[in-house]
């Protein structure tokens, strides 16, 4: 059989990107055919068929075959985007803006450890300071990606609080990112009143709210940044942003929920969109070697579930939960209803040993706080 030979340039490519796509299955599947020549679509057709056919060219540089698929695909874009004007679908132009991504990062493999040689290590851990949980889990480490789940007004932003001043008070330094609905001017006072443990007056002026944030402060010992994304949008990339100039030990975004991603336009498309969001998280704990924590939305009924799982989160359940470490489920149950200040833990998913699956929490919201 004589195999295809395709343009010179597109053949060094189209080599380069065919070593590439052995180690990352899922990108033959992604490529569009029509950016390639006949010979090119002949090619790559020839090598998965009988992957053991000759090259036949030495292949491009990395540098090179990015550079020249980035074009191409840039090509490709556009006419997917012509195309969408006049039949509304948007699904072709986002997988097309995935390859260009793809494109754009390197997509050669990373740097591999022999075994013989690999020196374990023990990753750093944050408790949450709520010691039921503590006790399971015992925290999150570094590198993982950590999720609680609730209905709205049940209590999220108040347990990521916590978290926030437990690593606070050991000397940690925390960033925390509100993106949903409280702004820097209204999640402070609670950070404080987590902290003193002493309710906020309702009226409290700004003087009192000064006075109790001068006392706070002298409490804790970690650094606290607060940026504040609730009168703008936010995505992945203003998270790194943010990240770089606040260099933290634990990251806080409340919540992930309200990150955009590149397929917020399409209301279709909101499950592939969270997954993105999420295992782009999850990426971000691992480059910068910290705990992320975040919050997602379940429904009101689950509320009700003495035990809740990843099943009652709301919107791409099992996209969020590929890449996180650690998800918390809460509930009141039926003895809600009874006794005022008793809600459930459900370790819903934990990559470590733990003894317990549910258990009851108290809660009082005047001083926000959990134990």
């Amino acid at each position: 059989m004589t195999t295809p030979v395709p343009p010179p340039q597109e053949h060094r490519a189209l080599v380069w990107f065919w070593s590439a796509a052995t180690l990352f299955p899922d990108l033959l599947e992604q490529f569009p055919q029509d950016i390639l020549s006949e010979e090119g679509r002949q090619w790559l057709t020839c090598m998965r068929e009988f992957p053991t056919t000759p090259l036949g060219s030495p292949p491009a540089s990395e540098q090179e075959g990015r550079t020249y698929f980035r074009t191409q695909l840039l090509a490709h874009l556009a006419k997917e985007a012509a195309k969408a004007q006049n039949n509304g679908s948007l699904d072709r132009v986002y997988r097309a803006v995935d390859l260009l991504d793809t494109f754009t990062v390197s997509v050669s493999p990373p740097p591999v450890v022999a075994y013989d040689v690999a020196v374990p290590q023990v990753r750093a851990v944050i408790p949450t300071g709520i010691e039921p949980i503590d006790q399971q889990i015992r925290g999150l480490a570094v590198g993982e990606l950590g999720i609680i789940f609730l209905p709205p007004g049940r209590g999220k932003t108040q347990m990521l609080i916590n978290f926030t001043d437990t690593a606070l008070l050991l000397g940690k330094d925390v960033l925390y990112l509100t993106i949903a609905d409280q702004s820097k001017d209204e999640l402070i006072p609670r950070i404080d009143t987590c902290i003193l443990g002493t309710p906020c007056p309702s009226d409290a002026t700004a003087e009192v709210l000064l006075e109790r944030h001068q006392r706070a402060s002298q409490q804790r010992t970690g650094r606290l940044w607060v940026a504040d994304y609730t009168d703008r949008a936010c995505d992945i990339q203003d998270i790194e942003r943010t990240i770089q100039h606040c260099a933290s030990d634990l990251i806080i975004v409340d919540h992930a929920d309200d990150v955009l991603s590149p397929y917020a336009t399409d209301p279709t498309a909101t499950r592939h969109s969270l997954r993105v969001v999420y295992l782009a998280l999850k990426k971000l704990s691992v480059r910068y070697n910290v705990p992320i924590w975040t919050a997602s939305q379940s429904p009101e009924a689950s509320w009700n579930f003495r035990d809740t799982s990843i099943s009652d989160m709301a919107e791409a359940k099992v996209g969020k939960a590929t890449g996180a470490a650690i998800i918390l489920g809460f509930s009141g149950g039926p003895i809600a209803q009874q006794v005022p200040g008793v809600m459930y833990c459900s370790i819903a998913k934990a990559r470590r040993w733990f003894t317990e699956r549910n258990f009851p929490l108290r809660y009082d919201h005047e001083v926000c706080r959990i134990w």
